[in-house]
């Protein structure tokens, strides 16, 4: 999921993965109505939907969180 070509050791890189996890987990929390206890519940959610609808979940949610900021 998200294939960017981008260095994978860059720290830019990584603060940016960190966000995406970290909406993913909101996104998870919000659509089950609980947090996750386990990687295999966000990885069986992921699994379940759309590639690319998911992928416009996470940006629209990282774009919200840095307007706030």
């Amino acid at each position: 999921m998200f294939s960017e070509e981008i260095d994978e050791t860059d720290a830019d890189f990584q603060t940016f993965r960190l966000k995406q996890a970290q909406a993913m987990l909101d996104l998870f929390e919000k659509d089950r109505g609980q947090a996750a206890v386990a990687l295999e519940e966000v990885k069986e959610w992921a699994y379940a939907q759309d590639n690319e609808h998911l992928q416009s979940r996470v940006d629209q949610f990282l774009s919200r969180s840095e307007s706030n900021s």
